[in-house]
This record gives structure tokens, sequence and C-alpha cells, in this order.
């Protein structure tokens, strides 16, 4: 790629009369010959980005350097030269010569400065690089390709192929945490099943945190559903601000029909806007899958600013208590990290009162490596800062704390010669944020468009989910409050697998705002009893629930609209994670006997003006009206999540200080209980300030490499109505077999019958050629997961169907081994095949439960 871009470079820049356009260049050469033909670029753009083509060539070895025209709209000499670039004059005074050298934030001794040298190479050797990730892919499944596209004719890994299973073969009702390493399609896990189950008629939602995220996944999807056709009526499938209200409209009412198949939304749309609709959806049977992307904010955000996150949870038991039997909507929450306080509220939250299953493929990213600064004051981080920014490679990301100190570092970075730069925070507006990222990938709905941006500065409202591939850098002129909001926005770089930089300036200030943030108010039980206490009297019974107001509040303590409901939803949520009560969304009122329609209509139209102000709660058990109760309850779940948050930040310093490896403490926070042990998720370093100092690298130039995580897929509660389940008697293996030729043809049909009533996976050696055809075909409206390796008919308790070759003599041990495991399991197979505990004798003289395979299809 470097020798590529170094040529392209090299005509980009010997002469500006005129710019060839250069329609097949990718990467860093795109991004330089955009900022050549923008009105709007400074000096530091195009010298930062020369040199990051230089330095991609040299670490290819190639170290001519290039010629490059003097002219006022390129950078001059004395410029190039604060850039780390050596220059000399050629062409008789009219060009220079340009060359440059390597930068990597400052280390503490020459062992890590060689070791920092080595990891910089890797970065600039980008997909060329031992370092880069690789993952072993996969088959993929019938339904998986045929949901998402010719494209996804491969898992990425074993992970997203458990996931995705998993998701399929969730019975209705079902709750799934999913806990995947980001770049390994925790998107498609989810969005393949979803638009399977709403061919013909459904809809599922995928919450996301930002408007950013929704109207990527949008794009995405738009890309798939147009290609595989069956789209919703307004092609539109993000549900945010930026619709007009027509189409906000539209897209409610698809949503009730069951035509909308895909909605990407918030929260807040969520529990308000799109309440009563997908309520009529589940109702109907319509509603197929909800899912929680980014899940772990659920504890993280949902505990505070944004509440709606764990608010959601009533209206998904709303959800399941209309949905008719075997209809109600299966519940995924999916994050690249948990952690053990995070699981815990999501299974209390959303599963309740099932267990949640767990898919646990949790495994630390191979690409950034860490470098950490501590300045003595704001001036010297500035400095540290903006040479990060001028020297490292982009695209980038500055990330910050507070909105004020990201639109500083923007005018600073302006200032300093950088023009493709902007911004996103909390109070950026949906066209904002999606200017800035159309402007940074250089990808919109349409299409592709000139990049304008290889720097976004952001808060924490940037970057989750938001998936541009080449990401090479992110900057921290802050110190963040979490290990989770430190990892969340590390994860922002290398998502295409290569090596990445994750650089952190922070100063001594910086610990007092992180402290706050860190501990920001949880209230205390006293309070919170009398704001439950204010609540409760005004309540108004309805049959065993109490309809609260959410505004109310006790004399002392007005703060405001909006401030007083904010504590109240808090506080109930709290006290639901503390099994103190169960909370519903407000149920819409029944028609009197005798009551008129104008009476009628208007006490709905009022009930649907104002069901967001109240909240319907039920009391769990008799002491729940008890304040020391209360008291006891209340405060340990607020104990749990303070220490939780003290633990985390705590957890962060050591690791930035260079005590411990930061792998080992990131390792080490994302890990849960799992019985008497613990799913861990694997350590990878590919170097942090610990090891570079202290720890020689290993073979592969890691410091630590986990191996690939291979999680099981859940067993399942139930087994669901088995075909054919007569004929299994007191057995969990019904052998089906065929006599001649002319019975074995009839095979194909048989496991299409077994798909089409609901038998999912299928696998085995007599899987042939057209047989695997004729699944892929049946894929397009049915889950169909075929078992190559054998992994679910060892290790899933489900249905399988499987196919002897037909040429064998006995059914091999795998399949021996799961006939003891007392399985179901559909044996197809030859009638003279033997017993696999008999050599000799015939199975099917020896297994009661058998019959042909032409009685099979009779009975079918």
């Amino acid at each position: 790629m470097a020798t590529d871009n170094w040529t392209g470079a090299a005509v980009l820049l010997k002469d500006l009369s005129t710019l060839p356009e250069l329609p097949h260049a990718r990467g860093t050469l795109r991004r330089l010959r955009d900022a050549l033909m923008s009105q709007s670029v400074g000096w530091r753009d195009i010298a930062s980005l020369t040199r990051q083509i230089l330095l991609e060539a040299r670490a290819r070895e190639n170290t001519t350097g290039l010629t490059v025209l003097l002219d006022p709209r390129l950078p001059t000499r004395e410029q190039w030269e604060k850039m780390h670039c050596q220059t000399g004059l050629v062409g008789g005074g009219t060009h220079l010569w340009l060359t440059a050298t390597p930068w990597h934030p400052p280390v503490r001794d020459d062992v890590a400065r060689k070791a920092a040298e080595v990891d910089l190479r890797q970065v600039y050797l980008g997909e060329d690089s031992p370092h880069r990730r690789k993952l072993e892919s996969y088959p993929a499944d019938p339904f998986f390709t045929a949901a998402l596209g010719d494209d996804h004719d491969r898992y990425v890994s074993v992970g997203q192929r458990q996931a995705a299973r998993a998701v399929a073969l969730a019975e209705p009702g079902s709750t799934t945490i999913i806990c995947l390493p980001t770049g390994h399609g925790k998107t498609a896990v989810a969005m393949a099943p979803a638009l399977l189950a709403s061919v013909s008629s459904g809809v599922s939602v995928v919450v996301v945190p930002t408007s950013v995220l929704a109207a990527d996944l949008e794009r995405r999807a738009i890309e798939i559903i147009e290609r595989q056709g069956h789209h919703s009526p307004t092609r539109r499938y993000a549900y945010t601000s930026g619709l007009s209200a027509d189409e906000r409209q539209q897209m409610k009412e698809d949503i009730a029909a069951g035509r909308q198949r895909l909605v990407f939304t918030s929260p807040e749309s969520l529990v308000r806007s799109l309440k009563k609709p997908l309520e009529t959806a589940a109702a109907a049977g319509l509603f197929k899958y909800f899912v929680i992307d980014e899940a772990h904010l659920v504890e993280q955000w949902g505990n505070s600013f944004r509440t709606e996150f764990q608010t959601m949870s009533s209206h998904r038991r709303t959800w399941l208590s209309r949905a008719p039997d075997g209809q109600k909507p299966v519940t995924v929450a999916m994050s690249a990290t948990l952690t053990a306080q995070q699981v815990e509220t999501l299974d209390t939250l959303f599963a309740s009162p099932q267990k949640a299953r767990i898919v646990w493929a949790a495994q630390l990213r191979h690409e950034p490596s860490y470098y950490v600064d501590v300045c003595r004051n704001e001036q010297e981080r500035e400095a540290a800062v903006i040479d990060a920014v001028s020297f490292l490679p982009k695209p980038m990301i500055v990330y910050t704390t507070k909105v004020e100190h990201a639109e500083e570092w923007v005018e600073r970075l302006r200032e300093h010669g950088f023009r493709r730069v902007t911004h996103v925070t909390g109070d950026s507006s949906d066209a904002e944020r999606r200017e800035a990222l159309e402007g940074w990938s250089g990808n919109t709905a349409d299409g592709k468009t000139n990049t304008r941006y290889d720097i976004v500065v952001g808060t924490a409202a940037f970057g989750l989910g938001v998936d541009l591939n080449d990401v090479k850098t992110v900057v921290h002129a802050c110190l963040p409050e979490t290990v989770d909001r430190y990892y969340q926005e590390v994860g922002r770089t290398g998502r295409d697998g290569n090596p990445s930089f994750a650089y952190l300036a922070s100063t001594r200030g910086d610990e007092a705002i992180a402290d706050y943030m860190s501990n920001e108010v949880i209230i205390g039980a006293p309070r919170a009893w009398q704001r439950w206490e204010a609540m409760f009297h005004d309540r108004t019974p309805i049959e065993n629930r109490h309809r609260v107001s959410l505004d109310s509040y006790p004399p002392d303590m007005n703060e405001g609209f909006d401030r007083n409901r904010s504590w109240n939803i808090r506080i109930l949520n709290l006290m639901v994670r503390a099994g103190l009560v169960a909370v519903h969304p407000p149920q819409p009122p029944t028609r009197g006997e005798d009551e008129s329609d104008v009476h009628w209509k208007a006490r709905l139209e009022h009930f649907h003006a104002t069901a967001n102000d109240y909240a319907d709660v039920e009391l769990l058990g008799s002491d729940s009206r008890s304040r020391d109760h209360f008291y006891t309850r209340f405060d340990a779940e607020r104990q749990k999540l303070l220490q939780d948050r003290a633990a985390s930040l705590r957890e962060l310093k050591s690791a930035l200080v260079g005590n411990r490896c930061i792998g080992e403490v990131l390792g080490a926070y994302y890990r849960i209980p799992d019985g008497a042990g613990q799913l861990r998720t694997g350590i990878t370093c590919r170097g942090c300030p610990h090891c570079r100092a202290t720890v020689d690298p290993m073979p592969s130039g890691f410091y630590r490499l986990a191996g690939e995580p291979r999680p099981l897929v859940p067993m399942p509660e139930r087994q669901g109505r088995l075909p054919l389940l007569r004929y299994f008697g007191d057995r969990r293996c019904l052998s089906i077999w065929w006599q001649d030729a002319g019975d074995q043809v009839l095979a194909a049909r048989l496991v299409d019958s077994l798909i089409r009533r609901g038998i999912a996976v299928v696998g085995g050696p007599g899987l042939d050629a057209r047989l695997r055809a004729q699944l892929q075909t049946t894929a397009r409206t049915r889950t169909v997961i075929v078992d190559d390796d054998g992994a679910l008919l060892a290790d899933w308790h489900g249905p399988v169907i499987w196919m002897t070759d037909p040429n064998a003599v006995s059914p091999g041990p795998e399949v021996a081994a799961r006939v003891a495991w007392d399985a179901p399991t559909y044996l197809i197979h030859p009638r003279t095949l033997h017993h696999p505990e008999r050599r000799g004798t015939p199975l099917i003289d020896i297994h009661p439960a058998n019959l042909s395979i032409r009685r099979a299809l009779e009975e079918l």
C-alpha cells in the first residue's frame, strides 16, 4: 500500500497545476489528495499526511523521499522541518526534497525506546504488519449468508459463529447476553436473525446510544436490505430526530403493522415515541428481536444521566405479557466488554424472571499499543498533545471529558495549522454529528465523498460503535473516569485489524475531574425514601399496582421539572435492582360499557398524552413499604455502584502509572463469576509502559497474546415441540433409515421437512453438495445451521439432524457420545448401520426408536 501511496504522493506534490483525480486512491493518499483539492486546509494537515506517507514507505524499506514543489499552497521549508522532515533544495531551488523522521511519545529509557521504534514501524506497515490481528474464519451458516448476502459467506471468528448461532436458536421470550470483541462483527450477529425473521413480516429494534451510530448502522443496513430485497416502505431504518414528522409517523405505523423490518433508535425514543407501536406489534406476534447494542451502558449511563437505558426493562415486560405464546420477542444484549456488575444489571433488568444465557467470547484488542505521559501542568500537556496530533498517523480521535474542552482543543489545533479537524460532543445536533462522521470517513448513505476531516475531537458521546475501520490513533487529552470509558475509546482504533496507537497525556488536575465524574451523585437512602414516600402518597391504585407520578417531590426538594423527574426515575430504577418493586409502563384504560364515543376518545387521548408522566409500581413482598427494609436494600445497591466506580478509577490509575501491564488490569476488570469459577477475558498486550520497560516480547512481537475464545452455544431451556415425538419413546435419539438408493434420495425431502418444523441444526458427513445447495435455498425463510465440525453435535443439548455417510458401517464415536448424552437427535442413516456398542448388529435391531424414511415423511 505504501509504495502505491508514495507514487501517488510524488505525482500530487511535484506539480499542483493539475491535480489528478486518482480514483483508486485509498488510505493516507486519498486523504492527501482531498486535502490538496480543498479550499479549507492548513499547512499542518498537508505536512502531517505527507510525512505519514513517507513513514509508511520507510517501513517497507523505501527511503527515497519525495520531491515537493515550493508553493504558497504547501508548507514552507521551515514548516516542513517543524514537522520532523529533513529538507534539501532541488530543481534549481523550485522544489524541496523531503524525508521524515519517525516520532513516538516519550518513554522512560533506551529499552522502552527500542521497543517503541519497533512498535511504530508496525503501525506504519498496517496490513503488512506481522502484528496484524489474525482471526480464524469459519464457513457461515446458510441462514447467515441468506440474510446478509453472499459477501457474508464466512464468520469472522469462532466467537462470531457461536454468538450468531445463539441468537438464531434463542427461544421466544428469552434473553442472551453476548460479549464479543470489537472487530468480530457484533452488528451482523444481531442483524442476520432479525432480517431472516422479518422476511414476510415482523419488526426488530436495535437500541443504540447515539444518533451517529444509528445513522452508521442504517447506512450498512440499507446496503444489505436493498441488495436482498424486502425493504421497508420508507427505506429508512434509523428512527432519530433527523426524520421529518411525516417519516416518523409512517415508521410508527409500519412498526405497528410489522412492515418496518428493522429499526435503529435510542432508549428515549423507544420508551416514548415508539412505545405504542411496539406494544401493538408485540400483541400481534410481530415483534421479533429486541437488541441492546453497547449494552454496558445500561449500567454505566442508565444509573445517572440517561435513565431510559434501564426503564426500557419495564417496556420489555409489557411486550412479553402481550405477545402470544411462542411469539414473544427475543432479547439480546451485546457489548465488546462487560464487567460483573454490568452483567448482573442486565440479568436483573432484562432477563427476569428467567436467567440470561451468556455467550462469552471476551478477549482484549490486539491492535492498540499504549503510551502514557503525566504532564506537570496544562501548558506541558498542550505541547505534548500538539506533538502527538502532528506526528502520529491519521485518521485520529482526540478525546476530552468536558464539552468546553473539546471546543477549546479544536480552536487550539486550528491555531497551530490544522483545518481538517472537527468536534462531536453531547451538545452536537444530529446534523452536526452526521456531517462530522461523513467528512471524517468519506462515506455517505449515497456512496463515497471527499474526506474533510482527519481529526475528530470528541467527548464520550462520540465513537460508540462508530465503525471507521482505519482509525490509527486515539489521543486522550484527559484522564477518563473509568476503565470502561478508557478502553471503549481506545477501541475506536484498529478496527481493520492493523496495529494502532493509544496515547494519553494527563495532568494532576485531571484527577479531580475524573474523581468527580466517577463519584457522580447517587442519592442516599434517606433522601430516596422521602422521594419514594412523596410518589407513593400521590399514587392512584390500579388493581394490584400503584400508579405514581414521576413529578412528585417532597416540599423541600423541588429542583425543577426535569431534575425532579430524573431523580425519581433513578430511584425507581435502583429500587427495581434492589428487588423492592417492579415497574411497568402505564397501560391504556378500558372503555366503560355505557361510555360515549366522545368521552372515551377524550379519555384515551388524555392517557396517551400523559402516559410518560407516570409509572405503574408493583410492590414485591409485604415489607416493601417498611422504611428499615427500604434503607437496607436500597443502600446495599447504592454501595455496590459506588464501590464499583471507585475500583474502576483506581485500577485505571494503577495501569497508567506503569506499575502493572495495562492488559492485565483490563483482563482482571472484565471478568464475571460463573458458578464456582469465572468467565475470563483473554489478555493481549502489544505494548504498554510496564511491558516495554520490563518484559521481553514474544517471537510474535506481542508481550501477551491470548488464544481465540471458543464459547459454547447456550443450552435451551425447553426443547420446544419435536416432530415425530411419539416415535422417540423413552429415548432421545430417533433412528430414521433408508433401505436402498431409491429411499436414500428421500433424505433431502426429510431434512427440509424437519427444518420447516423448527429443527434448525443439521450436520454430518452425509451432507452432499446437492443437499447443501437445497439448505441454502431453505435458509431464505428458515433458520438453517450446518454443523460442519460437529461442535453442536458434541456440546449443544438442542435437537440436531445428523446424516451419516451413506457407506458408513457404524455411526462413529461422536454420534455414540451424543446418543449416550441423551440429547434430541434425528439420525438419518442406511439400514445396515451397526449399533455403536454392538459391532456386527444393525442399530435398528436393538434401538427401538426407529422408523423408515418413507414412514417418517408420511407422518410429517
